[in-house]
């Protein structure tokens, strides 16, 4: 009796495990690929929020945002999760004290979309296509309405958020003030010069013109004989003079700049009785 041929059943374990390895490779990769993308949007979501708060604490403890040039050096990191470079965009005018910085303006000339108007800066990656569909696409100052391409990843930054987080009140550097505390006393029927100074915010830029609008509000009035004048380009600042023959009361003073900042403060002006001494000089920066 011949021997029964067993070789073809031994191959089917062998064929059936092939297939099990192959399925399992196939379910592996299969999952690989969405987890791996996921991975590189989750670092590129975590550079870009390191990068926005490098830039705030940065602008914050310097009155400015960095440029170009000094933001790689400002984050901890300015790749993404695929490898690119980050796009920083932002206002210029933001970028020097001498221009406001951040602390000093109102508004921007920048913006993300028609609804977000004032936008400090933005910081973009091109996500998976790799291509930043922004317009602009390249880091550096812009004036504009920024056009957001959909697939890219963005966090824009509004002026008034970065002022909020970087303190912007009282004496903060580059905020609209006026310098003086209080104004030296006057006496009376003896002649009188004060003058009231302002700095920070956006002075105007043209030489002919006052750095700032300072005007007296009529709340009350000036003691009698004395003259307010909003602007004297040789004191830098708006003067109060002549010679006070009554008391008067409590008054205010506003000064505005050229991007729309207004600060006020109240002052009270002491009139001494006569004795034929001069009256205050006041004419020297506090």
């Amino acid at each position: 009796m011949r021997p029964v041929n067993k070789k073809g059943f031994a191959l089917m374990p062998l064929i059936i495990a092939i297939l099990i390895i192959g399925a399992l490779i196939g379910a592996g990769l299969t999952l690989v690929g969405p987890r791996a993308k996921k991975a590189k949007y989750d670092r590129t979501g975590e550079s870009l929020t390191a990068a926005t708060q490098s830039v705030i604490a940065w602008a914050a403890a310097n009155g400015r945002l960095p440029d170009a040039t000094a933001f790689p050096s400002v984050v901890s990191s300015s790749i993404d999760g695929w490898g690119r470079s980050l796009i920083y965009i932002y206002d210029n005018n933001l970028t020097a004290i001498a221009t406001g910085g951040i602390c000093g303006r109102s508004s921007t000339t920048l913006s993300y979309g028609a609804a977000a108007l004032n936008t400090a800066f933005l910081i973009i990656s091109g996500a998976e296509d790799m291509t930043v569909n922004t317009t602009p696409a390249v880091s550096g100052a812009f004036a504009g309405t920024i056009a957001s391409g959909t697939a890219d990843l963005v966090r824009a930054v509004s002026l008034e958020e970065l002022r909020n987080q970087a303190g912007c009140f009282s004496y903060t550097t580059g905020r609209l003030r006026i310098l003086n505390n209080e104004l030296p006393k006057a006496v009376l029927d003896s002649p009188y010069n004060a003058t009231i100074y302002a700095e920070g915010g956006v002075p105007d830029p043209d030489p002919a013109n006052p750095l700032y609008t300072i005007e007296l509000i009529p709340l009350s009035s000036l003691p009698s004989g004395l003259t307010f004048t909003p602007w004297d380009s040789t004191a830098g600042g708006a003067t109060i003079s002549g010679t006070p023959t009554l008391p008067g009361d409590s008054f205010m003073v506003r000064v505005s700049d050229s991007n729309s900042n207004v600060a006020e403060k109240g002052f009270q002006l002491t009139l001494l009785g006569g004795g034929g001494g001069g009256g205050g000089g006041g004419g020297g920066r506090p």
